[in-house]
This record gives structure tokens, sequence and C-alpha cells, in this order.
């Protein structure tokens, strides 16, 4: 996406530290999110110094980040997004973009997400849960649960869909669960849902369209995530607008049970006749490909005025103005 000139949208130019890079799986799609927001947030009028930085070296250089009006955490997964930097940065009573703490962690962690969903009636895919140090086997999750092929097997606290399987198959199955419990003892079992895969990003103080996603093989994994022409995306939508409407409503719902802030994203499955909430991204990526960029200039909003907006509400406690 490209980044179009516009006039700077601060009043006087506020110095803002860009987090990002890490030592997740998502490492580089954190350094293209803290490289494209860069140079939004500098288009926008800002002072800015991007950081690639490993997560734990924020707390002991947060002091550093303290010569800064505000941070913009450009982490995808692990501590940067689950939560930790954002509890190092409250700490240091330093303002920060994004959820704070406590709702990261709890986006973060598909189980516990479920069971919130569960007790508030959020509509989501049939599901089961493995806490255990043991590896479970496909043909005990098979027999012990209600669950139907195709199973969608995932890591509790991975993002971009990292350790994903659609197991059809009891050996896809296990192939499933060896490689999600590579990155955590914890994982989710879930029905797939046929159908539309569908997202509503989500603005504070501004209604998203919803954007339908069509990876063009297989379902959308890492590679058709960030690969250029690997998937065709519709802006808005082309659903029913009562559907339209119920994801919106359903997303900020999710959104605000979570405790979630300034942005983010819901992801669905619709079958054709329901919606299903899958989860919460509660940082998104901010690349040119990313969609909470694409859903904000379909509302007319540029990137550099996205990034913008999200800076000035952890400045003025999600306010824009």
């Amino acid at each position: 996406m490209a980044i179009a000139a516009t006039k700077s949208l601060n009043k006087k130019a506020k110095k803002i530290a860009v987090l990002c890079g890490g030592t997740t799986s998502e490492r580089e799609i954190s350094l293209n999110t803290g490289n494209a927001v860069q140079d939004a947030l500098t288009n926008a009028g800002w002072e800015v110094i991007l950081f690639d930085w490993p997560e734990a070296k924020v707390i002991d250089r947060a002091e550093e980040l303290r010569a800064f009006d505000a941070v913009f955490i450009g982490y995808h997964g692990g501590a940067g997004e689950g939560g930790k930097v954002q509890a190092v940065l409250e700490l240091a009573n330093i303002p920060f973009t994004g959820s704070g703490s406590t709702g990261s962690a709890v986006a973060m962690d598909k189980i516990l997400t479920k069971r919130i969903f569960a007790q508030a009636g959020i509509p989501t895919p049939k599901w089961i849960a493995w806490e255990s140090e043991t590896k479970p086997i496909a043909a005990e999750i098979l027999r012990s649960s209600d669950l139907p092929l195709p199973i969608v097997v995932k890591p509790v606290a991975e993002g971009s869909t990292v350790g994903i399987t659609i197991a059809n198959s009891e050996e896809t199955l296990d192939y499933g669960i060896d490689l999600a419990f590579k990155y955590s003892h914890r994982m989710l079992f879930e029905e797939y849902i046929p159908g539309r895969e569908l997202t509503c990003a989500i603005l504070e103080g501004t209604d998203l369209s919803p954007i339908e996603i069509v990876p063009h093989n297989g379902f959308y994994d890492y590679e058709h995530k960030y690969t250029a022409g690997a998937s065709n995306y519709i802006c808005p939508a082309e659903i029913p607008g009562a559907i339209a409407e119920e994801l919106q409503n359903v997303s900020k719902a999710a959104f605000q049970l979570l405790g979630l802030r300034h942005y983010g994203r819901a992801d669905f499955r619709y079958d054709g006749k329901k919606l299903f909430c899958l989860e919460l991204n509660s940082l998104p990526g901010m690349t040119s490909l990313s969609l909470v960029p694409m859903a904000a200039q379909t509302a007319g909003i540029s990137f550099p005025e996205l990034v913008d907006r999200i800076g000035r509400m952890a400045i003025n406690n999600g306010n824009i103005t």
C-alpha cells in the first residue's frame, strides 16, 4: 500500500518510538510493520525513532522510552503482543498504542478467549482444550470429543496462523498435534466451519467495513497472509447488509469483552447462515498487505491518518482530538 503525502495531523510535532522486531516466529512481519509505521508516522508529522529490540530489552531500557510522548508497539506474537511489554510500559507510566497488558494477555490466549466467548454468548465453533505436558494422541481426541473431521488444531498463543493444521484424517490430526506441540503444550481443537473467511477491523470511534479473504489455494495460512498475490481481498465484503451489521456488532462486543482498546481485528467464518467468531487480534499487522489499513482506506482514512489517530489515542487516553 503506497503511503500518500499528507499534511501534518498534529498541532505540535510529538516524539514517538516504534518498537518492533522481537524474537518470535513473526519477527520479519513485525519489522515490516515497524518500517511501514515509521514511514507513515513521519509522513503524518511525528518525530519517529524505530527500535528493533528483543522484547526483554524493553525491561532493561524502559527509561530510554520516557523521552518520547508515546510508544507505538509493532511487535507480533510472544511477550510483545501478549501483555508483558505492555505491563512494563504501564509500570513505567509510558503511553503506548494498542491494548493494555490484561487485554493483550487475554486475547493472546485462544483457550481463555473461547471460555469468555462461551460465557458471554459470542458465537464460536465447537472446541476442546488440551492443557497438559503430555502430548495428546489423535485417536484419543476423536474418541473423547464430539468434534467431527476436519478438525482445526491450534497452539494457544501463536499468531499469523503459525502452527495451525486443518486435519482431515486421524493421520493429519496426529501431524497437526506434533506441529502445534512444538509451539505450546496448550492447544485448541476446533470444529472446522466450511464457508467464507471474513474479518472485521476495529478502530475505536469509526465503523469499518468487513473484508472477505479468498486464498488462491488451501486456507489463509502464513504464506497466503504475507505473499503478494496469494489471496484476494474484497472490501467491503459482498455479504448481506444484515450479516455485515451483525459481524460489526459482534466484533465490537468481543473487542470490549476482552478489554481491548484503540484498534484490533476480529476473525470469522461464515457458513452462509451463521457467523462464527474465531478470535481477536490485539496487534494486527500494519504492512502493505494488512487488513486494518485496507479497511481504513475504504473508509477514507489513509495509512498516515490511521497511525496518527492511533498515536493520538495513546497520548490522549483513547481520544484523538
